[in-house]
């Protein structure tokens, strides 16, 4: 494993010696600083106002060695270690030993330790935060974090992942419920839940529960992944493989289960416990800013309303995993693309323009966006690559009325209804032929008159010489 180092900020006035002295657990070790560090001299007097030293975590006293909050959703606070006062935290801010950490309702935090390990804090989670030696350690006294590495202490529980040189990293989730039975569930990797002088040993796929003071549960399935059929949704883009994506505001999703090892024979036994779906909506699809994280019941189906979730239209990632009615949690899926668009397409119908009088057919024009579907009378209008549209409709006796409906690939509709008179509009057409008849015939009046007029202007001409 590569060294762990610490970023330390000198302050003004110090020097090598008062800050080995300050943050070493063995002052007389500060020469080992200038291997890590490109400093002008090796003199400990010397003054390095504003410099950052980069010095091994292990050679730090333990209730200095700081973890950094790199990323905070909502109302997140902290409390220094012998203070009574939560106050709201920055990211970026360093966390020593003992620090309080919380999170609030629909809020959450990611904690960096300095050997790399990241603590992951769901909301209304309550953690001491212990970063020392080469692992970490976090008291969990509420709510529920994700971890790899860091052994977790809650409710007189050790949750002590297996870190092994060839095997896979542990990844796991602990949970303290209100009761304060301790839930274990387990993603990759091996975990060792020890309490009352009892180790269960927990690996990928299981979990285990531990009720205040009595031993850790044998451990039990998690609930199954999701599996998500888009064969009912008649908007999903068959073309795109990778990602399924859906872009109305309301997705109904059939869950079916998928079988591993074996271990599912009946898809209905599977699901029995079941209870909730756990929903996380974000911009990023590495779920790194999560908008939504709900759960909601699960009976059979799922249907959700992105609409009602107050997000705007945009991109977005969701992902789902089952919960059971003992609150263990399964894996999610993989991220879904979700475009939501829940404005109606533009569509514009020009004026009708006059109509010849032999002209059996009424044309219709208009400008909508390119990639709708543009139907009138349940007839399919060609629109181009600009969103024009141009068709013809034989009109009927009398009023007239035909609807066109403009439906956007989010299953946004806009309607306009083109009505008039087909007399009327046979009247305009003919009397604009009229009109141009009579352009025609005064023109041929006026080209005879001059002609006339020229050979009468000759003959004059003529007779005069």
């Amino acid at each position: 494993m590569p060294e762990v180092l610490q970023d330390i900020t000198v302050k003004d006035g110090d020097t090598l010696w008062s800050v080995a002295n300050f943050y070493l657990k063995d002052p007389r070790r500060w020469p080992e600083i200038l291997k890590y560090n490109n400093l002008p001299n090796s003199d400990p007097n010397l003054i390095l106002p504003g410099m950052r030293l980069k010095v091994p975590v292990l050679l730090i006293k333990e209730h200095l060695r700081a973890a950094h909050l790199t990323y905070v959703l909502k109302d997140v606070r902290y409390r220094r270690q012998k203070e009574a006062e939560w106050r709201s935290v920055q990211e970026k801010m360093e966390l020593f030993n003992d620090d309080g950490l919380r999170t609030m309702q629909q809020s959450a935090a990611q904690v960096k330790f300095p050997s790399g390990e990241v603590l992951k804090l769901d909301e209304n989670s309550l953690v001491i935060l212990q970063p020392e030696k080469s692992r970490e350690e976090v008291d969990l006294l509420s709510g529920g974090v994700r971890s790899s590495h860091t052994k977790i202490l809650s409710s007189e529980t050790v949750v002590d992942p297996r870190i092994e040189m060839r095997g896979p990293a542990p990844d796991f989730k602990t949970k303290v419920k209100e009761d304060r039975t301790t839930l274990v569930e387990v993603y990759d990797g091996m975990v060792d839940v020890t309490a009352q002088g009892r180790t269960v040993t927990v690996t990928k796929g299981f979990g285990t529960s531990v009720k205040f003071r009595e031993p850790p549960a044998l451990p039990q399935v998690l609930p199954p992944l999701p599996s998500l059929d888009f064969s009912e949704l008649s908007e999903q883009k068959k073309d795109d493989k990778s990602v399924p994506t859906a872009t109305s505001g309301s997705v109904e999703l059939n869950m079916n289960i998928k079988k591993s090892n074996n271990k599912y024979s009946d898809i209905t036994a599977a699901t029995k416990n079941v209870s909730r779906y756990h929903l996380q909506v974000s911009t990023s699809s590495f779920f790194v800013n999560v908008l939504i994280d709900k759960a909601f019941p699960f009976q059979g189906r799922i249907n959700i309303n992105f609409k009602e979730l107050g997000l705007d239209d945009g991109l977005y990632f969701y992902r789902i995993a089952f919960v059971d009615d003992q609150g263990f949690e399964g894996q999610f899926t993989p991220a879904l693309q979700l475009i939501l668009d829940t404005t109606p397409p533009v569509l514009e119908v020009y004026p009708l323009k006059e109509q010849a009088k032999d002209d059996k057919f009424v044309h219709i024009e208009g400008m909508t966006e390119p990639d709708v579907v543009l139907k009138i009378e349940d007839k399919l209008i060609p629109v181009d690559e600009t969103g024009k549209f141009i068709t013809a409709v034989l009109p009927r006796k009398g009023e007239n009325r035909f609807l066109l409906i403009a439906t956007d690939p989010a299953g946004n509709k806009t309607e306009k209804e083109v009505v008039f008179d087909e007399h009327d509009l046979k009247q305009a057409g003919a009397v604009a032929h009229k009109n141009i008849s009579k352009k025609k015939s005064s023109f041929a009046y006026f080209a005879v008159a001059t002609l006339t007029t020229f050979v009468i202007l000759g003959v004059t001409l003529l007779i005069s010489r």
